[in-house]
């Protein structure tokens, strides 16, 4: 599929991805949501053929968050601040399992975050989301489009 036909939906909580893929990146009809659960929203009224997805949420609301903050409260030794921070911080991975268990699970989405260090936790990820690819956030735009050509192609 070329860059062309390819309508992107990117979830961010900013407008970086956004403004920087439509200037950098053309081709792709981009679409933008702040949110899990806005973007569960848009994936439902259709066409998008890829997700890119940020993996770092610190400037939504926080009820706009998906996860449970009294598990990742419990689980931070009862630090309600540490809570929101890994909610904030690992939304990407909240989102990502939303959109599998909301039966998306087969729409590529290429997530913002550098795995370079971290592969046995990429490794983990990809087994239980296949279609996960990703992409440091210091990336050029011709690695940009080389991932979203190789993951909606295969």
């Amino acid at each position: 599929m070329a860059l062309e036909n390819l309508t992107v939906l990117i979830v961010e909580d900013g407008d970086e991805y956004l403004e920087n893929l439509s200037r950098f990146v053309p081709g792709p009809t981009y679409r933008q949501v702040r949110s899990g659960a806005a973007a569960l929203s848009a994936l439902a009224a259709g066409d998008v053929d890829l997700v890119y997805l940020d993996m770092r949420f610190d400037r939504i609301p926080r009820g706009d968050l998906l996860g449970d903050h009294a598990a990742a409260t419990r689980e931070h030794n009862g630090d309600p601040l540490r809570g929101w921070r890994y909610l904030e911080n690992n939304q990407g991975l909240f989102v990502l399992n939303a959109l599998h268990a909301a039966g998306y699970g087969g729409l590529p989405v290429i997530l913002a975050y550098d795995f370079s260090r971290e592969a046995a936790r990429l490794k983990h990820l990809q087994a239980r989301y296949p279609r996960l690819s990703w992409v440091p956030d210091a990336v050029t735009p011709e690695a940009i489009r080389e991932r979203m050509l190789e993951v909606t192609q295969s």
